[in-house]
């Protein structure tokens, strides 16, 4: 039985991680780790397990990684280090001045960066070769973000870690590479959105202007096209990649609007 551990795999984008490799057959089972479990969908409900732990405090993810090795196998398939994200109240400091408090800062980089270091740092060195491992940034963290630095750094730092990680386990036989999500109407985006348009009744709109002017496509990404790029990642058929950051972003990194968008 091949399995994948997900982190912040309840909801959103990293259950669209978990729905892609269960469909795409890349794994046969998954174990979520998140700090706030949710019952997954009716669906895929027999193929999922949850453990609860915060991905950023050591201790708990050894407690969550020892339970599911003993439950699931020795060695883990697929690690996916998707838990990310930030709180409202740190999106709505970056908007309104140039400078983040430290302690904001400093829990930016934590939960998007030191979480992936932790989690890997746990798993790595239980898998076998063959084994894959994807990290979730952001196209925040592929180009300059002003509103969200902290954010973007972080995110810039799993890019530059899953390459170092990628050289550090290569030899092993196993693969580490990135997704860059674009823009998905999520929590985070419901959050930022509500802080850079003034509150949730604008959430919306300001993440449609974005996708309006941001978009080569013209449309929104989803969860489940993450899922799908971090699947294939993930699976034999991408047994020579690695080390490669895949943006699914509707060409927003071109750094081109549409025409006729203004």
């Amino acid at each position: 039985m091949k399995y994948a551990i997900v982190t912040g795999g309840a909801r959103g984008l990293g259950l669209g991680i978990v729905g892609a490799l269960l469909e795409e057959k890349v794994v046969d089972r998954v174990a979520v780790i998140d700090r706030d479990l949710a019952p997954p969908p009716a669906a895929i409900a027999a193929h999922v397990q949850g453990f609860a732990a915060d991905v950023t405090d050591e201790k708990q993810v050894h407690g969550a990684v020892e339970e599911i090795v003993s439950r699931l196998g020795a060695h883990p398939d697929v690690l996916c280090n998707n838990a990310g994200g930030g709180d409202r109240a740190w999106f709505q400091a970056g908007n309104e001045r140039w400078w983040d408090s430290v302690e904001t800062w400093r829990r930016f980089v934590d939960l998007n960066l030191n979480s992936v270091y932790i989690v890997s740092r746990e798993v790595a060195p239980r898998m076998k070769s063959g084994a894959a491992i994807c990290n979730t940034s952001s196209v925040a963290g592929l180009q300059a973000s002003p509103a969200l630095a902290a954010y973007a750094a972080a995110k810039a730092g799993v890019i530059s870690y899953s390459k170092t990680l990628a050289l550090q386990l290569g030899r092993a036989g196993i693969r580490v590479n990135a997704v860059a999500p674009g823009l998905i109407y999520t929590r985070v985006w419901q959050d930022l959105g509500a802080a850079l348009g003034g509150g949730d009744a604008n959430a919306r709109a300001v993440f449609d202007s974005a996708v309006r002017r941001s978009v080569p496509l013209g449309r929104e990404q989803t969860a489940e096209d993450i899922g799908r790029a971090v699947a294939w990642l993930c699976s034999d058929k991408a047994r020579n990649v690695t080390g490669q950051v895949i943006a699914v972003d509707g060409g927003i990194m071109l750094g081109q609007t549409r025409l006729g968008d203004g």
